[in-house]
C-alpha cells in the first residue's frame, strides 16, 4: 500500500469526513481514492437509502481558502483535512495564525494538513527547495504538529499524532515525495469536449445611498434562527452592536475568507435546511474573488453571501477600491459560475428587504450585490475573544 492510500484509510477510519486538496505531482494518488470512496458511498446511497454518504471533498484554486474553508466545516461539526504541496504554506500563515493557532487572538480551530514535502534530497527543481527547507519552520511558527512520513511502517506516527488532533489540535503529515518513482499523472485525452459558460451581466448606474450599518439593520429585522458569519473590521463591529445573538459568528481576521468559513459551514450542515447569511466586503471579494467557483460547483441552497459594497477599504481607512467605479462584482460572480437568476443588484432599502425575504425561502445558493454610501458608524470593538466567539456559535448549533 502507498503512503498515500495509508493516508487516506487511517482518516477514514479515524472518521475524518470532510477533505479540500490542491494536486501536487505526487499525491494524486490520495485524491483518486478520495473520488473513488466517494462515488462508491454514492453508489451504495443510491441502492440503500439508509446508507448516506458522509465524506465530502472541495477541490480548491488557493490554499489559505482551504483553511477558512476546513475551519468553517468543523465549527458545523465535520473532522476536516486539506492536501496540498507545501510551497502553499507562504499563502497560508495569516489563516494559520487565525484560525488554526494556540496563540492569543486565534480561534484555536483544529484541522489536518497532508502535506507534500516537496525541496528535500533527491529534488531536482530547485525552485523548491527554499520553501522545502523552511516547511518545518512555518510549521512550528503556526503552532501546528507535524510528524514525516517517508513509508508505510510510519503508521504508528499517523495514529500518534492523530490524538493531538482529538484534543484541538492542528497537526500536519509531511509526506516525502517518492523521486525515484517519478510522479503520478491522470491519464491524458487526446479529445476533451469542454463547455464553457458565457457571460452577459448588464452594467449598472445607481445612486448609493443606503449607509452599511442600515443594511445590516434591515437584514437582521428579517433573521429569527438563521446563522450569520460576518467579515473582519466594522460590519462584525456593526453587526454585534445592531443585534448580537449566539448564531453571529465574528471573524476578526483573514480579510477575504468569510465567505470560504461560511460555505466550508453550509456543507457541514448537508441536507440541513437552515439558512446561513455572509456578510462580506467589496475588498474582501477582489482579494479571493477566485474561490467564489466554488460556490456554483459545491451548491449549497442554503447559503446566502450578501457583499456589502461601499467602494472602499471601509475598516482601514475609507481608502477606494477597484469596486468604486467601473469593476461590475455582480458581473465577476457571473462569471464564476453563480447563474444571473441567482444574483441581485440591489441598491434601495426596500429592494433589499423584499429580497432577503425571497432568499430565505427558497433554494440559492444566492450572490447580493449591494450598493451602499461609505458612510462610517463609529462602534466599539466586539467584547469577545476569538475562543468565546468560535464556542459560543458551536453551542448554538
Amino acid at each position: 500500500m502507498g503512503i498515500y492510500n495509508l493516508l487516506f484509510t487511517t482518516l477514514i477510519k479515524a472518521g475524518i469526513n470532510f477533505y479540500s486538496t490542491l494536486p501536487c505531482s505526487y499525491n494524486v494518488e490520495f485524491i483518486q481514492k478520495l473520488e473513488e470512496t466517494i462515488n462508491q458511498s454514492n453508489y451504495l446511497r443510491n441502492i440503500k437509502k439508509e446508507l448516506p454518504s458522509n465524506i465530502h471533498h472541495v477541490p480548491l484554486v488557493r490554499e489559505e481558502s482551504g483553511v477558512a474553508l476546513s475551519a468553517g466545516a468543523y465549527i458545523g461539526g465535520a473532522k476536516t483535512a486539506m492536501l496540498f504541496q507545501n510551497q502553499g504554506l507562504g499563502n497560508m500563515i495569516t489563516q494559520l495564525l487565525a484560525l488554526n493557532s494556540q496563540q492569543e487572538g486565534s480561534y484555536k480551530i483544529p484541522n489536518i494538513y497532508i502535506i507534500s514535502h516537496r525541496g528535500l534530497e533527491g529534488e531536482k527543481i530547485a525552485a523548491q527547495k527554499p520553501l522545502g527547507k523552511k516547511t518545518g519552520n512555518i510549521l512550528d511558527l503556526t503552532d501546528i504538529k507535524y510528524t514525516f512520513i517517508q513509508s508505510p511502517s510510519d503508521l504508528d506516527k499517523i495514529e500518534e499524532l492523530l490524538l493531538e488532533y482529538d484534543k484541538g489540535n492542528s497537526i500536519a503529515f509531511l509526506v516525502a515525495p517518492e523521486y525515484e518513482q517519478g510522479p503520478l499523472r491522470l491519464d491524458a485525452k487526446l479529445s476533451i469536449n469542454r463547455k464553457l459558460q458565457g457571460a452577459t451581466f448588464p452594467s449598472i448606474n445607481k445612486k448609493a445611498t443606503m449607509s452599511r450599518y442600515k443594511a445590516i439593520s434591515i437584514i437582521m429585522n428579517l433573521v429569527e434562527n438563521e446563522y450569520i458569519i460576518s467579515n473582519i473590521g466594522h460590519p462584525s463591529r456593526e453587526l454585534h452592536q445592531i443585534k448580537d445573538r449566539g448564531r453571529n459568528f465574528y471573524l476578526t481576521s483573514s480579510l477575504g475568507q468569510s465567505y470560504m468559513l461560511a460555505l466550508g459551514f453550509a456543507l457541514s450542515l448537508g441536507n440541513n435546511s437552515e439558512k446561513i447569511l455572509c456578510f462580506e466586503g467589496d475588498g474582501a471579494i477582489l482579494m479571493n474573488s477566485a474561490s467564489l467557483s466554488l460556490i456554483p460547483d459545491q451548491n449549497p441552497t442554503n447559503l446566502i453571501i450578501i457583499v456589502l459594497d461601499n467602494g472602499v477599504y471601509g475598516s482601514t481607512g475609507n481608502v477606494p477600491t477597484y469596486a468604486l467605479n467601473k469593476l461590475n462584482l455582480g458581473a465577476i460572480a457571473h462569471v464564476y459560475g453563480f447563474p444571473e437568476s441567482k444574483i441581485r443588484i440591489i441598491s434601495e432599502k426596500k429592494t433589499l428587504r423584499d429580497e432577503v425575504e425571497f432568499a430565505l425561502t427558497h433554494d440559492g445558493p444566492f450572490f447580493f450585490h449591494v450598493l451602499i454610501n461609505d458612510f462610517y458608524k463609529p462602534v466599539p470593538i466586539i467584547p469577545f475573544s476569538a475562543e468565546e466567539i468560535k464556542r459560543r456559535f458551536m453551542s448554538n448549533r
